[in-house]
C-alpha cells in the first residue's frame, strides 16, 4: 500500500495535468405530428445524430480545427496526419438518450480544450440545422405535392357529382320537396284540364244537336 501510494504521488507530481471540456447537446425532435403528415425520413433520431457526428469528426473537419487552433504543434516529429489522429482520439462522444449526447475533448491546455469543444459543438449545430432545413424543404415539397394531388382528386369528385346530379336531378333526396310540390302542381293542372275537357265535350254535344 505504501509503495503504491508513493508511486501514485510521484506520478501525479511529474505527469502534466490534463483538462477535459464537455458540452451537453439536446436535440429537439420534429414538431409536425406524424398523424398530420408522415415523416419522409425513415432514419430515427439517434442514427441521424450519429451520422452528423461522423461528418463532424471527418478528416476534413478535424484538419481545419487542427490548423485553426494550431493543435499539437509543440510536439516535434508529428505529421499533419498524426496531429489529426491525436485530435480524433482526444474527442469523445457519449449518448445519454436518443436525443441527448455529451461532447468531450481532453487537452493539456485548458483554453484550447474549451475552444476546441466549442468549435466542435458549433459545427454539430450547423450540420444539424442544415439537415433540419433539408428535411423541412422535403416536408414542404411533400405537403405541396399532397395538396395538389388532393385538389385534383377533389375536382374530379366534384365533376362526377355534378354529372350525377345532372343525370338524376329528379331522383336526389334533396329534391324530394321540390318534386312533391311539382307533383301537386301537375295534379291541379290535370284536374283543371279535365274540367275544361268535360266542358268542351258538353258544348260539343250541344253544337251537334243544333
Amino acid at each position: 500500500f505504501i509503495v503504491v501510494s508513493l508511486l501514485t504521488a510521484y506520478l501525479a507530481s511529474i505527469l502534466p495535468p490534463w483538462y477535459r471540456s464537455s458540452m451537453l447537446i439536446i436535440v429537439t425532435p420534429q414538431r409536425v405530428p406524424t398523424s398530420f403528415v408522415t415523416s419522409t425520413v425513415t432514419i430515427d433520431l439517434q442514427q441521424r445524430m450519429q451520422s452528423i457526428v461522423r461528418e463532424v469528426l471527418s478528416r476534413t473537419q478535424l484538419e481545419k480545427i487542427v490548423q485553426e487552433f494550431d493543435l499539437y504543434a509543440s510536439d516535434t516529429g508529428l505529421t499533419l496526419e498524426d496531429r489529426i489522429g491525436r485530435l480524433h482520439n482526444a474527442v469523445g462522444i457519449k449518448f445519454h438518450q436518443s436525443d441527448v449526447f455529451e461532447l468531450m475533448y481532453d487537452s493539456k491546455d485548458p483554453g484550447k480544450a474549451k475552444q476546441v469543444t466549442d468549435r466542435l459543438g458549433s459545427l454539430f449545430i450547423e450540420k444539424n440545422l442544415y439537415v433540419r432545413e433539408q428535411q423541412a424543404e422535403g416536408t414542404r415539397s411533400f405537403i405541396n405535392a399532397e395538396k395538389e394531388r388532393l385538389r385534383k382528386e377533389l375536382e374530379e369528385q366534384e365533376t362526377v357529382v355534378n354529372q350525377y346530379k345532372a343525370a338524376s336531378r329528379y331522383e336526389l333526396p334533396d329534391q324530394l320537396d321540390t318534386n312533391l310540390r311539382s307533383l301537386e302542381q301537375f295534379r291541379r293542372e290535370l284536374e283543371a284540364h279535365n274540367l275544361r275537357l268535360a266542358a268542351l265535350q258538353e258544348r260539343k254535344g250541344v253544337l251537334q244537336k243544333q
